[in-house]
């Protein structure tokens, strides 16, 4: 809100000062009070491509701020070595700018950048031939938060997960629960996992649909929902398999080899060409994957989002240049690559479950532990960051844990507000109360900190960064915290009015998360 604001004024600045080039600049929090609230490096960035000096043309951006009105915004503008503006926001725009967030409620932090563009997200896609992993886990969570904040941000977002219920997995699938029904061996790069005898069904198609379903339930307990799940069949019936391998030869893309058709992809910067036809006539999973993006842009979507494991890498770069080669817009198409998770008790890496005797399932790490601590603990690292899951802390009910702590500070201010309503106090619902009284060092820094909410979403949306959401929920808990040691509330409708602020603030930060915001602890 401040920031766009501020954002607002520069540009106005710039055209007065006859500036029209483009300028890659960015408005920040300043990190010392005495520099203000507010920090820009405009200048700076302007200075570099106009070869100026970045003090003079700092002096003469905070000249025509002044001339422009932002006196009625700003107290006080800053010059500061070598070319940083610093902006000191008025007590009353902070103050008018509370009741905001009341009259918003749960759309408080909502904005309108996305402009309703059409996003296809795609996520987990596991294959359906066992129960889910703790990555599968952090790549759920991750995509659904994403999901939520690019609809936060003003995006019609689509949710899918593709299910590549044919091919060559599957049969070994099939062959590994006929093998353990009969008590014979594991076939060769079969599935040996104990949970192959717990299989239900008849056919290869019931198999699929009964881990399908385990898969489906494991998410629902995580929160993650899809408006959609794709088979793989779908493109074959459908001949899409066909007609994404037709694109690529009537481009010229292919060249026949042993009886077999490939992909020309070193012609792309590819290390080798890739098969998209074996020899027996059978597609690959390349040749799928390339029709399945065929059939994501035949649908309208403006742009497509794949979030991938890490051991997809190499694979990217083949599939933006197979997209590319198609005939389709390759920049359109946005791959995130998730990072693998490892498990611990305190100090102690968790090999294996104490149950099964195999790797940790996703399953029983929620059930250790519930969905709240688990979706907090997958966003609060960046996606590119391998994740250390530390499940002794996620069980702790002591400030220790964040994702306690930030429940416990919602909880904390719902308390303090039913306190206030039974003392016949009760609180600013409507933000009507004059909060001109609003002036104290902890009352403003709780302000600028709620203040920042909707540009924080918006950042957050744009960068596909949730941990962004947790390091704010994190910050908004202590600054009320210590708002709360410092300024005594009961008897105080400005302040009661500030503390139902931060309530509508904290809990939507725990609904972008997917994390329930209790009311008492």
């Amino acid at each position: 809100m401040l920031q766009s604001t501020i954002e607002s004024l520069l540009e106005k600045a710039l055209s007065a000062a006859g500036i029209q080039i483009q300028l890659d600049y960015k408005i920040t929090p300043s990190p010392r009070k005495e520099f203000g609230d507010f920090a820009t490096n405009l200048a700076i960035a302007g200075a570099k491509k106009l070869s100026r000096n970045p003090m003079e043309l700092a002096a003469e951006i905070a000249e025509k701020l002044k001339m422009g009105g932002a006196e009625e915004v700003i107290s006080k503008i800053e010059i500061v070595k070598p070319g940083f503006i610093n902006f000191f926001i008025k007590d009353e725009l902070t103050q008018k700018s509370i009741p905001e967030i009341i009259r918003q409620d749960q759309r408080w932090g909502h904005g309108s950048s996305g402009k309703g563009q059409r996003i296809l997200l795609e996520y987990v896609s596991a294959n359906p031939t066992g129960p889910l992993h703790v990555g599968h886990g952090r790549w759920a969570v991750i995509g659904d938060v994403i999901a939520r904040l690019l609809k936060a941000a003003g995006f019609k977002v689509e949710t899918e997960f593709y299910v590549n219920n044919i091919g060559n997995q599957v049969e070994k699938l099939w062959e590994s629960v006929q093998a353990a029904r009969a008590r014979k061996p594991t076939p060769a790069n079969g599935y040996g996992g104990a949970y192959i005898k717990e299989v239900k069904g008849d056919s290869k198609e019931d198999i699929i649909e009964y881990i399908l379903s385990e898969q489906k339930a494991t998410l629902a307990k995580l929160g993650v929902l899809f408006d959609r799940f794709f088979n793989e069949s779908e493109l074959h019936a459908k001949g899409e398999v066909k007609e994404a391998v037709s694109r690529l030869e009537k481009n010229h893309k292919t060249i026949i080899e042993a009886g077999a058709i490939w992909f020309k992809s070193q012609e792309m910067g590819d290390d080798k060409n890739r098969v998209l036809v074996r020899a027996d006539g059978n597609s690959t999973y390349f040749a799928a994957d390339l029709a399945y993006h065929l059939d994501k842009f035949s649908r309208g979507y403006e742009r497509l989002i794949n979030i991938w494991g890490t051991d997809h890498h190499g694979y990217v770069k083949r599939l933006k240049a197979a997209v590319e080669a198609m005939g389709l817009p390759a920049d359109r198409l946005e791959i995130i690559i998730g990072q693998l998770v490892t498990l611990y008790r305190g100090n102690e890496p968790i090999r294996m479950s104490k149950r099964t005797g195999e790797m940790v399932s996703l399953a029983e790490v929620i059930d250790e532990i519930g969905s709240d601590a688990t979706r907090f603990f997958f966003s609060a690292t960046d996606v590119n960051s391998h994740l250390d899951f530390d499940l002794e802390l996620a069980k702790k009910k002591s400030m220790d844990n964040p994702v306690y702590y930030l429940q416990y500070g919602h909880a904390r201010i719902c308390s303090i507000l039913r306190k206030a309503e039974s003392e016949g106090q009760g609180s600013s619902t409507k933000g009507q109360e004059d909060l001109s009284s609003l002036t104290e060092p902890a009352e403003r820094e709780l302000m600028m900190r709620l203040l920042a909410w909707p540009r924080s979403v918006e950042e957050a949306a744009v960068l596909r960064h949730p941990h962004r959401i947790t390091e704010y929920g994190k910050e908004l808990a202590i600054v009320f915290h210590h708002f709360y040691e410092k300024c005594r509330v009961l008897g105080n409708p400005a302040r009661l009015t500030l503390v139902d602020a931060s309530r509508i603030t904290l809990r939507n930060v725990l609904e972008l998360l997917g994390i329930t915001a209790p009311e008492s602890m």
